[in-house]
């Protein structure tokens, strides 16, 4: 029946049209023999969900709706505060792995600032409650970076420990350590790190077999351990004496008087420091030292080992161990010597009260009873971890990442490196995968964690009209082969929670794009629309929340380093609105995050220059000089946005992309500033000549010679621009290569 469905599906002439000449072929071709050698190993149950998501790939299902199954008993999303677009995403997927026969893949459309990353970190920790095991990938290590970071606090928060059953020694990330910019916070669910820690308390000499045994002999037979040491002090120091005097008959025989002296001097220190401890002195160093193994150990195993590793039981006999550890030697310390001899006299568990039996009074009985009762315990809790706690007999840090990866409830990595993942051995199947920033993830890309054996459930977030997967090959690109599978399935109809209510812009930011790119079907969140969410860093109304600053001016041109375009009027302007932002970030003592953005890289390195380092030390004012791709997925205070285009023909090249412009416009938080040539844009008869007319509607256009300090800077720009010009002109015409400038056309600067 199923491969009956599939191979109606692959016959289908409309379905077929969908896709490129030249990408259905490998398209087809690629996704049948990966699900034909997947299916191999499949339940009925499994391949029917997997027919589902062929059906899909190939459009053979009209369906345009899923059944929406919500959950009987609550998953506790009220703590959250989940709107309630997420909410319904979530739940439903949630329910997804509880219902028979519903489709296996679960979109979630995000535009900029809906909260994209707390659903899907809601999600995760809603599949650990449901105890479901998840495989969380995106295509960069930033953005897995992202993900594991709001888990992490998720859970911290939200648990205080594990009280829902959700813990952080069940999650954890892998990759490349220096890619991922691990900080101190990941290290707790980073594998590498964790197996470190781990590794430690598994050595069979020093780790936790070794301290629990030496805790348990110090505990039962502590006057046997007394005896052993004093034995083997008083036989270290005659051996030294021994020494000693053979080293000195040696020494007068060569009548060497000075070098006798000093090793009497010498001898005499190093058998002080040999001195015999008393009981209560040697039992207590002895105690503190085991202990603090002990606890390490434990608090390791508490922190890094996954819970499916051993029993409950366990973990809460440990816990329930470190504080009974912790109260003995409490009251050990304030025990006399001579009756502390007199209790540990008695071997056995501490049930026989003949100890007590002597002519002291009731206090001391009572305090000597609760001594005894509290050794007992904790013997009793040792031997019984001794006996049920039994750790993989692994030692090398291979196999305990394996260990680690085959236990753990939530994986998370890129989606290159989930590769990994098809050679556990032994290992739980992952039920549900996690795809974030799903549109940048190439559809070939995806089927990597697609093809990992178990998965039930793929839910992908992302949004299409945000910058795909880069694809630098031109036959490819045309090619479609940079398309996500995110993207295929909402080109073909497939229903998509959308996220609705956008959490990071001022509304003055978010009003074109909402219109132009989403159909105004985003609202703005209470947080943007409350009045103090309005910050005014710079005087006069062309440094509103929103607004466009036209500079005629400027030139583009070629970069010393490559071809990239620069505009050098524009980097001068934008250097100088960073100063005065600086400045009044300084004597305001408010701290301010801005964004330089620019699609091209000419630009943004003659902006880094520009602005060399002199921000890089202050902590209360950060600057980031980036690329328009580098700068998807973040957000600043302050984003200036430099488009570069200034030229008579109305050319802009990539940045009439679409997806481009989107993350461009939606990265700042409080205040966006668009530097660039009106009439070039508008020339362009792209989306920014519809960006220019908007900005002249809304009261948000100016002229940058509006503005006296910005257009000093401009001027000043321009003549160091003619200096350079006329000396270039004039080194070319010495040596005969460019003659004259004739001709050359005069460009109006304000």
């Amino acid at each position: 029946m199923h491969w009956t469905c599939m191979l109606l599906a692959l016959a289908t002439p409309a379905s077929l049209r969908r896709l490129s000449i030249m990408h259905q072929r490998f398209v087809l071709q690629f996704t049948f023999d990966m699900l034909y050698f997947h299916l191999l190993g499949t339940t009925s149950s499994e391949l029917c969900n997997v027919c589902f998501l062929f059906c899909w790939l190939v459009g053979q299902d009209d369906s345009s709706e899923l059944p929406l199954h919500l959950p009987d008993r609550s998953l506790g999303l009220e703590k959250f505060r989940l709107n309630k677009s997420q909410q319904m995403a979530v739940l439903d997927c949630v329910s997804a792995m509880e219902q028979q026969g519903t489709y296996p893949v679960r979109l979630i459309w995000g535009p900029p600032g809906t909260g994209k990353t707390k659903t899907i970190s809601t999600l995760l920790l809603s599949m650990m409650v449901k105890n479901h095991r998840t495989l969380t990938c995106a295509p960069t290590n930033t953005a897995v970076v992202e993900v594991a970071s709001r888990i992490l606090s998720l859970i911290e928060e939200s648990s205080a420990g594990g009280g829902n059953g959700c813990f952080l020694s069940d999650v954890v990330l892998f990759g490349n350590e220096d890619r991922m910019n691990v900080d101190q916070d990941l290290t707790k669910i980073f594998l590498e790190k964790r197996v470190r820690r781990l590794q430690k308390c598994l050595m069979p000499s020093s780790g936790w077999t070794s301290c629990l045994s030496s805790m348990v002999r110090i505990l039962e037979e502590p006057l046997v351990q007394y005896a052993s040491y004093v034995e083997e002090t008083k036989r270290l120091i005659e051996e030294l004496a021994k020494k000693e005097k053979e080293e000195l008959a040696k020494k007068k025989a060569k009548n060497k008087v000075v070098e006798v002296k000093e090793d009497l001097t010498k001898k005499e220190a190093d058998k002080k420091s040999i001195k015999i401890q008393s009981f209560k002195e040697y039992f207590m160093s002895s105690y503190k030292r085991i202990e603090d193994d002990l606890r390490t150990c434990i608090d390791t195993f508490c922190d890094d080992l996954p819970r499916s590793a051993t029993s409950r039981q366990n973990f809460r006999c440990m816990t329930e161990v470190l504080h009974l550890l912790t109260d003995f030697g409490k009251q050990v310390q304030s025990e006399p010597e001579k009756q502390l001899q007199t209790l540990f006299r008695d071997t056995s568990d501490g049930k026989n009260s003949c100890l007590f039996q002597s002519l002291v009074s009731y206090a001391e009985d009572s305090v000597r009873s609760e001594l005894k009762q509290a050794r007992a315990q904790c013997i009793e809790k040792l031997n019984y971890l001794s006996n049920n706690f039994d750790l993989p007999d692994i030692f090398d840090k291979r196999s305990i990442e394996e260990f680690l990866l085959q236990k753990s409830k939530s994986v998370l990595c890129t989606a290159s490196s989930s590769a990994r993942l098809h050679y556990l051995q032994k290992a739980e199947p992952f039920d549900i995968l996690v795809v974030d920033e799903a549109a940048q993830l190439k559809e070939c890309e995806s089927m990597i964690p697609l093809q990992i054996p178990g998965i039930r459930l793929a839910v992908l977030i992302g949004d299409e009209y945000q910058l795909p997967a880069l694809v630098k090959s031109q036959v490819c690109y045309e090619a479609d082969f940079g398309r996500s599978l995110f993207e295929r399935l909402s080109s073909l109809g497939h229903p998509k929670h959308l996220l609705n209510v956008q959490y990071r812009m001022h509304p003055g930011i978010s009003k074109f794009p909402v219109s132009s790119f989403y159909g105004g079907q985003i609202d703005d969140g209470e947080n943007v629309l409350r009045r103090d969410y309005e910050r005014k860093h710079l005087t006069g109304p062309m440094y509103g929340s929103y607004s466009f600053i036209n500079i005629e001016g400027g030139k583009e041109s070629s970069g010393k380093h490559d071809k990239s375009l620069i505009n050098t009027i524009e980097v001068a302007a934008v250097t100088r609105i960073v100063q005065r932002l600086f400045r009044e970030s300084v004597e305001t003592r408010r701290k301010l995050s801005v964004g330089v953005v620019s699609p091209y890289k000419g630009q943004v390195r003659a902006i880094q220059e520009k602005l060399g380092k002199t921000y890089e030390t202050h902590g209360g004012f950060s600057v980031k000089v980036r690329s328009v791709d580098g700068f998807q997925g973040a957000e600043e205070d302050i984003i200036i946005f430099s488009t570069v285009r200034s030229n008579s023909t109305g050319s802009v090249g990539f940045l009439n992309n679409v997806n481009r412009t989107n993350v461009a416009l939606t990265r700042a938080k409080h205040c966006l500033w668009i530097v660039g040539n009106a009439t070039t844009l508008v020339s362009s008869k792209t989306v920014w000549q519809k960006i220019v007319a908007d900005a002249k509607e809304r009261g948000c256009f100016f002229n940058a010679n509006d503005d006296t300090d910005l257009s000093g800077a401009i001027v000043k720009a321009v003549i160091e621009l003619d200096e350079v010009e006329s000396a270039l002109s004039m080194e070319m015409g010495n040596l005969r290569i460019g003659g004259s400038r004739s001709g050359k056309s005069k460009t109006k600067y304000v």
